[in-house]
């Protein structure tokens, strides 16, 4: 096997490890207190039963995609005048349209989780929680002049701006423990620690390039530096500095059934992390909360490789030489190799030194209305701390409990600046089987599928004991809602 196909199998691993577009927390989550999970959004949430045990990949299974500029109906839409559909590239269509969508760098943020355990119970000191998570977390960034130069190609006397291109993404396993407690009247706080383990990482560390164009040359300027982990790849370079050979894990290389297991809890990639909340009811009918979720970082040291671009390069042109051309050879694919032989000339793959990496951090701030025992209404603000960047959502849900047996929310969001967020969700009980689906934007789907920049979805199932129990010690001799 080459070694530009052993790179492309580790680096494409690496990428399909990561989904573009999936997900962040579910924001309406967050007053579903019915739910048992609803503690990873808020440590300080505890669940009304006595135990649970979620079902391995199903407590919960979490997808998202977001987007902070592009809707569907900025890439296909309707022909003006026939029943068909077209795009943005159609000769019908508007690329200026679509540029105008874009902001100077645009993202997709990912944050997608599946859990392999879950389960948590109550004692006499608080409830506790154990969980063991593989979760994804991700950002891909790009510029708009990079849409602009390649719809209308390159223009004389022209200056594009690349900074901030980019992707930031992370595969790792997350074993944590929780604990939550009444520590006086009305107050509750929780905490939960975490234990990471690292599978793969890429991560841009400088992104500066640019191009300049003229009628005599083109200048190219770039101070680019890519980190990567790739504990299934061992990487051999030459005295040069190349790339000399790849060498895969052959349960990796022959796709055989043990090869990703062995990575899901590696030990050479560690990090920690730390997840806090507080519950505060100053009355009756008024609950304040917050939370600080993903405080942490992992140390990425196992098959650690930079990948760094500087140059600053004046391309005149190509020096055509007829004796390299057959009459087999393809004149574009001529031009392509010379102009990429150039190009790669500034291009390093090395070995590369341990870095961390932090997480990304969400902040929630909360507050609800009980309008009676099983009615309350929620708002909710969330910030998520990007690399350098902050990403700010609103939510406002209606929450209606009939104990037990069923819970329902709907809600409103804004989200990326987009005001139509229209979310649902339910979760029910039959028996000791909980059950609940809950999402931010479903009925986006409904009234408006073709605005949508975001979608996510949280599905669980759990067993759960230990209700009756619980509100017997809430509440007493006070009638319940079974």
């Amino acid at each position: 096997m080459s070694t530009i196909r052993k790179l492309t199998i580790a680096l494409g691993i690496t990428l399909a490890t990561f989904p573009p577009l999936a997900g962040q927390i579910t924001n309406s989550l967050y007053f579903m207190h019915g739910v048992p999970q609803s503690n990873r959004i808020n440590p300080a949430h505890q669940p009304e039963c006595g135990f649970y045990l979620g079902f391995p990949m199903l407590a919960p299974l979490r997808l998202e995609a977001t987007s902070s500029s592009l809707a569907y109906q900025d890439l296909i839409y309707p022909h003006p005048t026939q029943d068909s559909l077209i795009t943005f590239l159609h000769p019908l269509g508007s690329k200026q349209a679509f540029l105008d969508q874009l902001q100077s760098v645009n993202y997709v943020i990912s944050d997608l989780g599946t859990s392999l355990a879950s389960i948590g119970f109550r004692t006499s000191i608080g409830f506790f929680s154990l969980d063991v998570t593989t979760r994804v977390d991700g950002s891909v960034y790009y510029p708009r002049d990079l849409a602009r130069l390649l719809l209308y190609g390159a223009g004389e006397g022209e200056t594009y701006q690349f900074d901030g291109i980019g992707i930031n993404l992370s595969a790792f396993n997350e074993a944590s423990l929780g604990w939550s407690a009444e520590i006086l009247d009305n107050l509750q706080v929780g905490v939960r620690g975490k234990l990471l383990f690292g599978m793969a990482d890429l991560s841009t560390r400088r992104s500066e390039l640019s191009l300049s164009t003229s009628q005599d040359l083109w200048n190219i300027r770039s101070d680019m530096m890519l980190n990567a982990s790739l504990p299934f790849a061992q990487v051999q370079y030459d005295t040069d500095g190349s790339i000399e050979d790849v060498l895969l894990d052959e349960d990796i290389e022959d796709l055989g059934p043990f090869a990703l297991p062995g990575y899901l809890f590696n030990t050479g990639n560690l990090g920690a992390g730390l997840d806090v909340g507080i519950n505060y009811r100053p009355v009756e009918q008024l609950q304040l909360s917050a939370s600080a979720v993903d405080i942490g970082f992992i140390s990425w040291k196992d098959g650690v490789h930079d990948v760094t671009y500087v140059a600053d390069y004046d391309f005149e042109g190509i020096e055509i030489n007829p004796f390299e051309l057959s009459e087999d050879s393809d004149f574009g694919d001529y031009l392509d190799s010379v102009l990429l032989d150039s190009l790669s000339t500034f291009l390093e793959f090395t070995q590369g030194r341990t870095y961390s990496k932090r997480l990304n951090t969400k902040l929630y701030l909360g507050a609800s209305y009980y309008l009676t025992p099983n009615i309350n209404f929620g708002i909710l603000s969330r910030t998520d701390f990007l690399d350098g960047r902050v990403a700010q959502q609103f939510t406002a849900s209606a929450n209606l409990t009939t104990g037990r047996f069923i819970n329902l929310t709907l809600s409103y969001s804004v989200m990326n600046s987009y005001l139509k967020n229209m979310g649902a969700g339910f979760s029910f009980n039959v028996g000791p089987l909980n059950l609940y689906l809950i999402s931010d934007n479903i009925l986006n789907g409904v009234f408006w599928p073709q605005e949508a920049r975001s979608f996510n979805l949280w599905f669980g199932m759990n067993l759960v004991f230990g209700y009756r129990q619980f509100k017997l010690r809430e509440y007493g001799d006070k009638p319940l809602i079974y």
